[in-house]
């Protein structure tokens, strides 16, 4: 698998108060591809290596992930992997924070390439 390729499309984060948060993203076209894992973080740093992440889901081939309504700010990024079990990088960070909460503290380095882009609704 590629792993430049695996995650090269945009994560975004939508929201509405009747349906709660999605994740999305564009599709990977490798002909290896076998899915997604989400993960989720309470706090920073977010990355797979830094103890903090939890995996949230492994998906098949969709592009999209409910993460319900969090009460509190969360942290998300997705991986692809492959039918042999390899793991791509990570997406670019995609926060949430709730309505009425603080923002989050600005990140202590740039985020990751990728094109990341956070949309809110409602």
């Amino acid at each position: 698998m590629n792993c430049v390729r695996a995650i090269a499309g945009v994560l975004v984060l939508w929201s509405s108060s009747a349906w709660g948060a999605t994740l999305m993203w564009s599709p990977n076209s490798e002909s290896d591809m076998a899915g997604y894992r989400v993960y989720q973080c309470s706090q920073q740093p977010c990355t797979r290596t830094s103890g903090k992440a939890s995996s949230l889901a492994t998906l098949g081939k969709v592009t999209s992930f409910n993460i319900g309504t969090p009460v509190v700010t969360q942290y998300y990024f997705i991986t692809a992997y492959d039918f042999a079990n390899n793991e791509s990088g990570s997406s670019s960070l995609v926060t949430f924070t709730p309505a009425g909460s603080p923002p989050p503290p600005p990140l202590k380095s740039p985020p990751a390439p990728g094109g990341l882009r956070i949309d809110s609704l409602g």
